[in-house]
């Protein structure tokens, strides 16, 4: 034992005596970082080392298709990340490098929005609402995919702050629910205009608190778009928010229809579980770089390099289906054609799932 470890005669964990620098039993370490800020140091980077020694190794197999699912599956695990904390930790990196870098501009309404509120007459605030919607419309022409969400909300927005100015011109409450169409939620219940405490929706079979839950969410919805306006970047950061407990959601549904979809093949469950989070983590990745791209473009402003990152774009997600259709033949194996049909079923079947997912995500998002 050396002079360092003279002091550590006994484990402090487990009071074994010591031969080394770990203890043989538990494995602590004979230095203890509460005593010594050197040591401190020393063991966040020696940890943080070994864990990034492993996902360097598990990252280069990923680009891969299918080697590190086909080696974690025939047993080649100790040298990999997990897959489902992989899964986790790119899922949550990539979500947060996408709220840090990826903005929407907002709506610039403000002087259609002033006209909102001093309109005195009720043709007044149609004229103004017309105007407002006739601006989202044309920002949007002009805009990235990745804003439609902000700019659907941003229209209902628009037409329940004239649906309110309209009901205090006219004194007629109801007008709140029945003129602006494109509000969060503004259908009738019994016949009667739509409250979260006066007038709820009550689904029978449904416990209370499921149905308070319900409507609890709803005027959330409703009170999240007054709030937002035309800020579409707030949109665009509560659905960021809501997607990765989508997606976990997502994750084991499609494991299942991998099992559905090769049947024939003798894998349990939490095989194609093992197959499904590799898939996904490779998802994360690409969704990571166009973040990442994204996140360059805005910081450059370069016309150069807008022009060069559609391209960018296109082959980040061209890969994908690439991708996947390669580590499918490769894990599974089999006939080439029959892969072919089995991929396009899966995919078609996923496209659903992800729809449903986006969709939740963006209602969770607003109504949260």
């Amino acid at each position: 034992m050396s002079s360092t470890d003279s002091t550590h005669a006994a484990c402090e964990n487990c009071d074994t005596a010591l031969h080394g620098h770990y203890c043989h039993r538990c494995g602590q370490s004979a230095h203890n970082p509460l005593k010594h800020v050197g040591h401190a140091i020393e063991e966040v980077f020696e940890s943080f080392w070994h864990l990034d020694g492993r996902i360097f190794r598990t990252l280069r197999d990923l680009c891969i298709p299918g080697r590190i699912a086909l080696n974690y599956l025939k047993g080649r695990r100790v040298g990999y990340v997990q897959p489902l904390r992989l899964f986790v930790i790119l899922t949550l990196f990539t979500f947060f490098i996408g709220k840090l870098l990826v903005h929407v501009d907002d709506f610039s309404m403000g002087g259609s929005r002033d006209s909102l509120a001093n309109a005195s007459t009720l043709e007044q605030v149609e004229a103004a609402r017309t105007q407002q919607l006739a601006m989202i419309d044309k920002q949007q022409a002009g805009s990235a995919a990745s804003g439609n969400a902000g700019f659907a909300m941003a229209r209902a927005a628009v037409n329940a702050a004239a649906a309110q100015r309209r009901a205090e011109l006219t004194g007629n409450g109801e007008a709140v629910a029945t003129a602006g169409q494109d509000a969060f939620f503004n259908h009738t219940v019994n016949g009667k205009p739509w409250d979260a405490e006066r007038n709820p929706i009550v689904l029978s079979g449904w416990p209370q608190f499921a149905n308070t839950w319900l409507n609890r969410r709803l005027q959330n919805g409703n009170a999240n778009i007054q709030r937002m306006g035309g800020k579409a970047d707030l949109y665009m950061q509560a659905i960021l928010t809501a997607l990765p407990g989508a997606l976990f959601f997502l994750m084991p549904v499609f494991a299942l229809v991998l099992r559905i979809a090769y049947i024939p093949r003798p894998m349990g469950y939490l095989e194609h579980l093992v197959v499904a989070l590799y898939s996904h983590c490779w998802l994360m990745m690409v969704l990571l770089a166009t973040f990442l791209v994204a996140g360059i473009g805005n910081a450059l402003a370069s016309p150069a390099f807008a022009a060069a990152s559609q391209w960018l774009y296109a082959v980040l997600w061209l890969a994908v289906p690439i991708y996947l259709l390669w580590m499918q033949q490769r894990v599974y194996g089999g006939n080439k054609a029959l892969t072919v049909l089995r991929y396009l079923a899966i995919g078609g079947v996923y496209l659903f799932l992800v729809s449903f997912v986006v969709m939740y995500a963006v209602l969770a998002g607003i109504s949260a």
